[in-house]
């Protein structure tokens, strides 16, 4: 008899376990997904698609046409393929079982250029959701970590930049 309520808690436990990271596991996905069609307007420097994807807040209080020219001037080469696409980070709040903010970054590790030249990362950070500030859904900001000679070895060059409304 143990044995039995033994193992029905030992699933009930897992089943909870199954469910509560769910929530966490498919946005993350999501977001994956997302990033690989991204991944393709940064390679065709499609910066008309790539302003449309920043949130309102971002396009009104940055020049983002200005920051892509200079972001893509930074660049030794265009653009060709990434080494493998990852989450650098995830935050979300929930009130009474529902999200009412979530923002991932993603990481595109080892983008190469066809001149050769590869960068470690190029990376954005996107709300995916806010309930109480919708107009901080979409992208933040896009950052590309540039070689340098100071003491961290490299220099970040960004377009747009953070909104953190989180209350």
């Amino acid at each position: 008899m143990r044995t039995k309520r033994l193992t029905a808690a030992v699933l009930a436990v897992f089943m909870l376990f199954s469910f509560s990271s769910c929530s966490v596991l498919l946005p993350s996905y999501a977001a994956k997904q997302d990033g690989e069609k991204y991944f393709k307007y940064l390679k065709n420097k499609d910066i008309d698609k790539l302003i449309e994807l920043f949130s309102d807040d971002v396009n009104d209080t940055h020049d983002l046409y200005k920051e892509w020219e200079e972001f893509y001037g930074s660049l030794d080469g265009n653009i060709v393929s990434y080494g493998k696409i990852s989450t650098g980070g995830e935050g979300e709040h929930i009130d009474n079982g529902k999200t009412t903010y979530y923002i991932v970054t993603i990481n595109y590790e080892n983008v190469e250029t066809d001149t050769g030249k590869i960068y470690e990362s190029i990376s954005y950070t996107q709300v995916r959701e806010n309930k109480k500030h919708p107009e901080n859904k979409g992208i933040s900001l896009f950052v590309v970590r540039l070689p340098s000679d100071n003491e961290k070895g490299f220099e970040e060059k960004i377009v747009g930049g953070f909104v953190d409304y989180t209350d």
